[in-house]
């Protein structure tokens, strides 16, 4: 049985905690923000056991055996190792980091200290991702040629742009995909009054002559999507489901269509993403099974959106990874 403890009262809480009280390996057993007010309150919310007026409370506490972070991205790496130096595993809400150093700093710790940090990409646990690589393992597509995603939604809080906030998803998507990142990129931005990205192109340059093409825009009407295109066919995933499956209560559906032949749409089973996510978190804990969400493939993904962030500071400069 995993124990979890909730570093923050954020909102996206209100959307992990009652997925965790659904799974039968895991426990809510503390809440911790700055205010004990607001930890009380939540915990009061749902049942949680125990409340904090600090982060250093909870990772005091030995019944802990796993932390959950929603902080800010800014925190996430000082959170993510002071958990695993307190010998708890991790689950930390993309971006993971937005540093290298810090990425490989959570390496070394969840190493030395024998625990586990993953990086809270929903898609890469749900069975529709399994099932597009399955498909395109298969070779009725052919070779991959080229892959477009885009993530595209207005959104009216405080950002650090949209590429760490809705680009890496796609990003994220294609490395896992092809199990290696980018050897070039480039990419252009238009900046918002703030001076992030409102909007970002970028094309990634994979090996074998494979391309990834990728749109985040937080300051555009909401629109998302994902394609890999083949020699042979290629396939589309539904809109509402590309990056957050289940999220709109709809079928999991994604579009097959081979040279020559009809269109095939393929249903996904339904499975609750957080779910899914969860699910293999404790997996990983518990039945040794390899997690799908390697700090590597976060190292990786951290990296490909530096690179991006550098090319467009340059005006679409190539660099090389």
């Amino acid at each position: 049985m995993l124990k979890w403890g909730i570093l923050s009262s954020a909102n996206i809480t209100k959307r992990f905690i009652p997925r965790l009280l659904k799974s039968p390996r895991s426990q809510v057993t503390a809440i911790a923000s700055r205010s004990i007010e607001k930890a009380e309150s939540v915990a009061k919310e749902w049942g949680i056991p125990k409340a904090y007026g600090s982060y250093e409370e909870l990772l005091t506490d030995s019944e802990i055996n796993v932390v959950y972070v929603p902080l800010p991205h800014a925190l996430h790496a000082e959170w993510a190792v002071r958990a695993a130096e307190s010998g708890k595993h991790c689950m930390v809400e993309k971006p993971i980091a937005t540093k290298i150093s810090d990425v490989q700093r959570m390496q070394r710790v969840a190493m030395e200290n024998k625990v586990l940090i993953v990086e809270g990409f929903v898609h890469l646990c749900h069975p529709q991702f399994k099932a597009i690589q399955e498909t395109i393992k298969s070779g009725i597509i052919g070779d991959v040629q080229f892959m477009t995603g885009s993530y595209v939604g207005g959104v009216s809080k405080r950002t650090d742009g949209s590429l760490w906030l809705l680009g890496c998803y796609p990003v994220s998507m294609m490395i896992g995909l092809l199990n290696e990142k980018p050897r070039r990129v480039t990419a252009m931005e238009c900046k918002t009054e703030r001076g992030v990205d409102g909007s970002l192109y970028g094309i990634l340059q994979f090996n074998n002559g494979i391309h990834g093409c990728i749109t985040s825009s937080i300051t555009s009407s909401s629109d998302s999507h994902f394609e890999i295109n083949g020699s042979k066919g290629r396939i589309r995933i539904h809109t509402n489901s590309a990056y957050h499956p289940d999220a709109y209560g709809v079928d999991n559906l994604f579009d097959l269509c081979i040279e020559g032949q009809p269109m095939k749409t393929i249903t996904v089973p339904k499975i609750d993403a957080f779910l899914a996510e969860i699910a293999a978190f404790e997996s990983s804990i518990l039945d040794g099974k390899p997690t799908p969400v390697p700090l590597e493939h976060s190292h990786q993904v951290v990296s490909t959106i530096l690179a991006l962030y550098a090319s467009a500071k340059r005006q679409g400069i190539v660099i090389t990874l």
